[in-house]
């Protein structure tokens, strides 16, 4: 079963167990009722979403079951939220999800720059960390004007730089 990323908790709210998470997930309505995996480091726990509530578009309240209390709910600061592919709604070709870009290769021009380590989430725009064979990061932002082309069926990212950002 594949498991997709949908946020990270960052603290709590209220005293009643509640929890921050930074998400960009849109259809959170799916997830209610749903057990979700909560995975930081090598440590799980699974839990049950009994509500959300969206504060902006990249901030959620969340509320899980089986936490009532804030000693519980600041054990859960820097777990990963992670749900079962199959809750996703289906995406069109010009919509994804930044999970579906991790391991594509990148490329400028015909020239292999590495493949997709991660997505980074920042205030202006999100970002895509690429490794090159050197074990090298190169930080390329998820705006037009970097990224060209994404094409899911050859696993592939066209992207055209500037000068300084492959150093």
């Amino acid at each position: 079963m594949e498991l997709v990323n949908i946020g990270t908790v960052t603290g709590t709210h209220h005293l009643n167990g509640a929890v921050k998470v930074t998400s960009i997930f849109q259809d959170t309505d799916v997830i209610i009722s749903e057990k979700v995996l909560l995975e930081k480091n090598n440590e799980k726990k699974l839990c049950t979403v009994k509500s959300i509530k969206r504060i902006n578009n990249k901030k959620l309240i969340v509320e899980f079951s089986e936490i009532n209390n804030i000693n519980d709910a600041k054990n859960l600061n820097g777990y990963q939220i992670k749900i079962r592919r199959d809750l996703l709604p289906e995406k069109t070709e010009d919509d994804f999800y930044y999970n579906d870009l991790l391991g594509m290769k990148v490329f400028e021009k015909e020239e292999h720059l590495g493949d997709v380590l991660d997505t980074l989430e920042t205030a202006a725009h999100d970002i895509l960390v690429v490794v090159n064979s050197d074990s090298r990061e190169i930080l390329i932002p998820m705006v037009d004007n970097f990224v060209k082309k994404i094409d899911f069926e050859t696993g592939k990212i066209e992207v055209e730089l500037i000068e300084g950002m492959k150093e």
